[in-house]
């Protein structure tokens, strides 16, 4: 009916509920053993919170951002970032946030959104 495999595995498993049931009623017939149980109080106070986990992000440097990076930003997907870095390299440094307007995707809203998380270089 069952291999020797698995013929192992229930003997294995046989013998864990055995264990099991012998410990648990062991802990019914003593219920005073599990009052001697009790919590130790810390003995050391956890590390503070480390400052940098609540500190602002930093500003990505438009100017030499690669995609992967500005893709971090809000409202910003693979593509936007592929023709944010496009415009650069055809056209330049961004001289001005302004400049992000030209690109598709990029309107006045977004454009808000973007301008405490960036900077010109």
């Amino acid at each position: 009916m069952f291999n020797r495999r698995e013929q192992q595995a229930l003997v294995g498993l046989a013998a864990a509920l055995l264990v099991g049931s012998v410990a648990a009623v062991g802990d019914w017939l003593r219920p005073g053993a599990l009052e001697e149980f009790r919590v130790v109080p810390r003995a050391v106070q956890p590390p503070p919170v480390l400052e940098l986990a609540l500190a602002e992000p930093a500003p990505i440097p438009l100017n030499s951002a690669t995609a992967a990076e500005l893709v971090a930003l809000p409202a910003v997907g693979p593509k936007t970032a592929a023709l944010i870095v496009a415009h650069r390299r055809e056209h330049g440094a961004f001289a001005r946030l302004e400049q992000l307007l030209a690109i598709k995707g990029i309107g006045r809203k977004t454009l808000d959104k973007l301008r405490p998380l960036v900077t010109l270089d």
